[in-house]
């Protein structure tokens, strides 16, 4: 999964559509059409403002793998199997650029579910954010 660009590895539109062709085989749920995007425009949109950031915004790689999964869960760009794609691109954009991620199964399971089922006023982009940046420790090659 992914493109590199300037030390940056980004995920691709078909590498997050195949992920959750393979999280809706796995642990089911429906998959609507070709691709089961319900909502196209707003993983276009991210995969863009992460690569080609406008204004210098999601500068960082904790920024750029939480508006990730925040789009993919909060805007619903799937018709099912939203959380689980957003968590899992964001897991290995982490990964793919250097980072291990250490939160529990259980807590990305309670965040997940919380993105999905309450407004940006009650958890926002920017508490995601630091939990994801409290989360994520500097690989150490061996």
């Amino acid at each position: 999964m992914g493109e590199a660009s300037e030390g940056v590895v980004f995920p691709s539109l078909d590498d997050i559509v195949a992920l959750n062709r393979v999280h809706i085989g796995k642990s089911g749920g429906d998959y609507t059409g070709r691709d089961n995007l319900h909502n196209r425009n707003s993983l276009e949109w991210v995969l863009d403002v992460i690569q080609y950031p406008p204004f210098g915004i999601y500068p960082t790689i904790s920024e750029k793998a939480a508006i990730l999964a925040f789009t993919i869960i909060k805007k619903h760009v799937f018709f099912d199997g939203c959380k689980r794609t957003g968590m899992s691109v964001l897991e290995i954009f982490l990964d793919q650029n250097g980072f291990f991620f250490d939160a529990t199964d259980d807590n990305i399971f309670t965040v997940a579910r919380r993105l999905a089922s309450t407004n940006d006023k009650v958890y926002s982009f920017e508490q995601f954010e630091e939990w994801v940046r409290r989360h994520m420790n500097l690989q150490i090659p061996l």
